[in-house]
Protein backbone atom coordinates (compact mmCIF):
# COMPACT_ATOMS: atom_id res chain seq x y z
CA UNK A 1 0.00 0.00 0.00
CA UNK A 2 2.68 2.47 0.72
CA UNK A 3 4.38 1.74 -2.25
CA UNK A 4 1.43 2.17 -4.33
CA UNK A 5 1.28 5.59 -2.61
CA UNK A 6 4.72 6.24 -3.47
CA UNK A 7 4.04 5.61 -6.78
CA UNK A 8 1.02 7.91 -7.47
CA UNK A 9 2.53 10.82 -5.21
CA UNK A 10 5.56 10.67 -7.44
CA UNK A 11 4.65 9.57 -10.56
CA UNK A 12 2.19 12.20 -11.32
CA UNK A 13 4.50 14.85 -10.96
CA UNK A 14 6.77 12.81 -13.22
CA UNK A 15 4.37 11.97 -16.09
CA UNK A 16 3.63 16.09 -15.94
CA UNK A 17 7.01 16.82 -16.54
CA UNK A 18 8.13 14.40 -19.45
CA UNK A 19 4.41 16.12 -21.09
CA UNK A 20 5.86 19.18 -20.19
CA UNK A 21 9.32 18.42 -21.51
CA UNK A 22 8.09 16.74 -24.99
CA UNK A 23 5.41 18.97 -25.43
CA UNK A 24 6.92 22.46 -25.00
CA UNK A 25 10.55 21.77 -23.93
CA UNK A 26 11.53 19.84 -26.40
CA UNK A 27 11.36 22.17 -29.39
CA UNK A 28 13.92 24.79 -27.79
CA UNK A 29 16.61 22.39 -27.61
CA UNK A 30 16.74 22.44 -31.61
CA UNK A 31 19.47 25.45 -33.61
CA UNK A 32 16.43 26.16 -36.16
CA UNK A 33 15.37 29.93 -35.92
CA UNK A 34 11.54 29.26 -36.31
CA UNK A 35 11.38 27.57 -33.01
CA UNK A 36 12.87 30.28 -31.36
CA UNK A 37 10.82 33.29 -32.75
CA UNK A 38 11.05 36.20 -31.25
CA UNK A 39 13.66 34.70 -28.69
CA UNK A 40 16.10 34.03 -31.89
CA UNK A 41 18.69 37.05 -30.45
CA UNK A 42 19.23 35.27 -27.58
CA UNK A 43 18.32 31.55 -27.89
CA UNK A 44 21.53 30.03 -26.30
CA UNK A 45 20.21 31.65 -22.89
CA UNK A 46 17.03 30.08 -23.44
CA UNK A 47 18.43 27.15 -24.24
CA UNK A 48 20.22 27.30 -21.05
CA UNK A 49 17.26 28.08 -18.91
CA UNK A 50 14.87 25.26 -20.59
CA UNK A 51 17.97 22.39 -20.64
CA UNK A 52 18.55 23.16 -16.76
CA UNK A 53 14.83 23.86 -16.11
CA UNK A 54 13.25 20.40 -17.25
CA UNK A 55 16.68 18.69 -15.45
CA UNK A 56 15.32 20.07 -12.21
CA UNK A 57 11.89 19.31 -12.99
CA UNK A 58 12.82 15.64 -13.98
CA UNK A 59 15.17 15.35 -10.73
CA UNK A 60 12.69 16.58 -8.09
CA UNK A 61 10.34 13.52 -7.59
CA UNK A 62 13.31 11.58 -7.49
CA UNK A 63 15.17 13.06 -5.10
CA UNK A 64 12.13 13.45 -2.91
CA UNK A 65 11.16 9.56 -2.81
CA UNK A 66 14.63 8.63 -1.88
CA UNK A 67 14.94 11.69 0.98
CA UNK A 68 11.26 10.34 2.23
CA UNK A 69 12.39 6.52 2.14
CA UNK A 70 15.25 7.34 3.64
CA UNK A 71 17.53 6.86 1.18
CA UNK A 72 20.25 9.10 1.35
CA UNK A 73 23.03 7.38 -0.71
CA UNK A 74 25.72 8.19 -2.62
CA UNK A 75 22.98 8.60 -5.39
CA UNK A 76 20.35 10.68 -3.77
CA UNK A 77 23.76 13.52 -2.61
CA UNK A 78 25.01 13.38 -6.35
CA UNK A 79 21.50 13.80 -7.61
CA UNK A 80 21.31 16.38 -5.13
CA UNK A 81 23.96 18.11 -6.35
CA UNK A 82 22.93 18.17 -9.67
CA UNK A 83 19.80 19.28 -8.91
CA UNK A 84 21.20 22.98 -7.73
CA UNK A 85 23.71 23.25 -10.12
CA UNK A 86 20.62 23.00 -12.39
CA UNK A 87 18.81 25.60 -10.82
CA UNK A 88 21.75 27.99 -10.56
CA UNK A 89 22.42 27.46 -14.22
CA UNK A 90 18.55 28.15 -14.97
CA UNK A 91 17.69 30.89 -12.12
CA UNK A 92 21.05 32.92 -13.88
CA UNK A 93 19.81 32.36 -17.08
CA UNK A 94 16.54 33.58 -16.17
CA UNK A 95 17.19 36.97 -15.06
CA UNK A 96 18.70 37.46 -18.28
CA UNK A 97 15.88 36.87 -20.25
CA UNK A 98 13.42 38.77 -18.03
CA UNK A 99 15.59 41.62 -18.14
CA UNK A 100 15.45 41.57 -21.72
CA UNK A 101 11.95 40.24 -22.38
CA UNK A 102 9.59 41.73 -25.59
CA UNK A 103 6.44 41.87 -23.23
CA UNK A 104 6.64 44.67 -20.06
CA UNK A 105 8.60 45.26 -17.33
CA UNK A 106 5.88 43.77 -15.24
CA UNK A 107 6.18 40.47 -16.64
CA UNK A 108 10.08 40.64 -16.55
CA UNK A 109 9.94 41.74 -13.01
CA UNK A 110 7.55 38.43 -12.34
CA UNK A 111 10.21 36.33 -13.73
CA UNK A 112 13.00 37.58 -11.94
CA UNK A 113 10.80 37.56 -8.88
CA UNK A 114 10.15 33.72 -9.34
CA UNK A 115 13.99 33.42 -9.60
CA UNK A 116 14.94 34.90 -6.82
CA UNK A 117 12.47 32.60 -4.72
CA UNK A 118 13.62 29.72 -6.80
CA UNK A 119 17.22 30.40 -5.98
CA UNK A 120 17.28 31.39 -2.42
CA UNK A 121 15.03 28.46 -1.46
CA UNK A 122 17.51 26.10 -3.04
CA UNK A 123 20.36 27.53 -1.13
CA UNK A 124 18.64 27.25 1.74
CA UNK A 125 17.64 23.50 1.65
CA UNK A 126 21.45 23.26 0.55
CA UNK A 127 22.86 25.26 3.52
CA UNK A 128 20.07 23.17 5.80
CA UNK A 129 21.36 19.77 5.11
CA UNK A 130 25.16 20.59 5.48
CA UNK A 131 24.13 22.26 8.38
CA UNK A 132 22.25 18.50 9.19
CA UNK A 133 18.71 20.55 9.62
CA UNK A 134 16.89 17.52 7.50
CA UNK A 135 13.36 19.06 8.47
CA UNK A 136 14.73 22.04 7.57
CA UNK A 137 15.70 20.32 4.42
CA UNK A 138 12.70 18.85 3.57
CA UNK A 139 10.64 21.78 4.01
CA UNK A 140 13.00 24.23 1.91
CA UNK A 141 13.41 22.07 -0.85
CA UNK A 142 9.83 21.14 -1.29
CA UNK A 143 9.31 25.20 -1.56
CA UNK A 144 12.21 25.03 -4.19
CA UNK A 145 10.64 22.25 -6.43
CA UNK A 146 7.22 23.90 -6.19
CA UNK A 147 8.83 26.84 -8.05
CA UNK A 148 10.54 24.38 -10.43
CA UNK A 149 7.19 23.60 -11.26
CA UNK A 150 6.21 26.63 -11.72
CA UNK A 151 7.78 26.14 -15.58
CA UNK A 152 4.62 23.69 -16.21
CA UNK A 153 2.07 26.28 -14.19
CA UNK A 154 2.86 29.01 -16.01
CA UNK A 155 2.50 27.17 -19.21
CA UNK A 156 -0.87 26.02 -17.95
CA UNK A 157 -2.30 29.00 -16.81
CA UNK A 158 -1.43 30.86 -19.97
CA UNK A 159 -3.44 28.30 -21.70
CA UNK A 160 -6.21 28.67 -19.68
CA UNK A 161 -6.20 32.23 -20.17
CA UNK A 162 -5.46 32.26 -24.02
CA UNK A 163 -8.49 29.51 -24.20
CA UNK A 164 -11.28 32.27 -22.14
CA UNK A 165 -9.94 34.86 -24.23
CA UNK A 166 -9.24 36.89 -20.87
CA UNK A 167 -6.99 40.18 -21.53
CA UNK A 168 -4.24 40.54 -24.40
CA UNK A 169 -1.73 38.42 -24.65
CA UNK A 170 1.03 40.61 -22.66
CA UNK A 171 -1.87 40.95 -20.01
CA UNK A 172 -2.25 37.01 -20.06
CA UNK A 173 2.03 36.61 -19.64
CA UNK A 174 2.20 38.76 -17.27
CA UNK A 175 -0.21 37.75 -14.92
CA UNK A 176 0.75 33.95 -15.62
CA UNK A 177 4.26 34.99 -14.75
CA UNK A 178 3.33 36.23 -11.13
CA UNK A 179 0.75 33.64 -10.56
CA UNK A 180 2.57 30.65 -11.60
CA UNK A 181 4.85 30.49 -8.86
CA UNK A 182 3.25 32.67 -6.05
CA UNK A 183 -0.21 31.35 -5.62
CA UNK A 184 1.31 27.71 -5.91
CA UNK A 185 3.75 28.43 -3.41
CA UNK A 186 1.28 30.00 -0.71
CA UNK A 187 -0.86 27.03 -1.11
CA UNK A 188 2.21 24.81 -0.37
CA UNK A 189 2.88 26.51 2.81
CA UNK A 190 -0.45 26.85 4.06
CA UNK A 191 -0.51 22.95 3.85
CA UNK A 192 2.97 22.97 5.72
CA UNK A 193 2.22 25.13 8.51
CA UNK A 194 -1.63 23.77 8.77
CA UNK A 195 -0.33 20.46 9.88
CA UNK A 196 2.37 21.58 12.10
CA UNK A 197 -0.43 23.79 14.43
CA UNK A 198 -2.77 20.97 14.19
CA UNK A 199 -0.53 18.23 14.75
CA UNK A 200 0.72 20.58 17.94
CA UNK A 201 -3.15 21.06 18.77
CA UNK A 202 -3.67 17.10 18.75
CA UNK A 203 -0.70 16.75 20.72
CA UNK A 204 -1.50 19.08 23.38
CA UNK A 205 -4.67 17.45 23.57
CA UNK A 206 -4.08 14.14 23.97
CA UNK A 207 -1.48 15.18 26.64
CA UNK A 208 -4.43 16.75 28.51
CA UNK A 209 -6.90 14.06 28.57
CA UNK A 210 -3.57 11.31 29.59
CA UNK A 211 -4.24 10.14 33.18
CA UNK A 212 -2.11 11.50 35.92
CA UNK A 213 0.87 10.11 36.45
CA UNK A 214 0.84 6.62 38.16
CA UNK A 215 3.74 6.84 39.56
CA UNK A 216 4.62 6.55 43.34
CA UNK A 217 4.47 9.26 45.40
CA UNK A 218 7.71 9.76 47.73
CA UNK A 219 7.81 8.96 51.20
CA UNK A 220 7.93 11.90 53.02
CA UNK A 221 10.81 11.67 55.71
CA UNK A 222 10.16 11.63 58.76
CA UNK A 223 13.12 12.77 61.36
CA UNK A 224 12.53 11.84 64.77
CA UNK A 225 14.83 13.23 66.94
CA UNK A 226 14.59 11.33 69.73
CA UNK A 227 15.30 7.89 67.44
CA UNK A 228 18.41 8.99 66.36
CA UNK A 229 21.67 7.80 67.94
CA UNK A 230 22.98 11.77 67.76
CA UNK A 231 20.06 12.82 69.56
CA UNK A 232 20.66 15.16 72.61
CA UNK A 233 20.17 13.75 75.81
CA UNK A 234 16.99 14.90 77.45
CA UNK A 235 17.38 16.69 81.32
CA UNK A 236 15.19 15.39 84.20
Amino acid sequence: MRARGNLTVFGIPIFIATWFFYGFALKYLTPEPDRYGIYWDRHEWLYAHVLAGALALLLGPGQFWLGLNRRTSTVHRTMGVMYVLSVGVGGAAAFYLAAHNDFSWVFGLGLASMSTVWIVSTALATIAICLRQVDQHREWMIRSYTVTFSFVTFRVLYEMLDALEVGTMVERMTAASWLAWAMPLFITELIMQSRKIFAKRASEARLSEAPYSVLPEREQAVFQLHDSPTSFPQSH
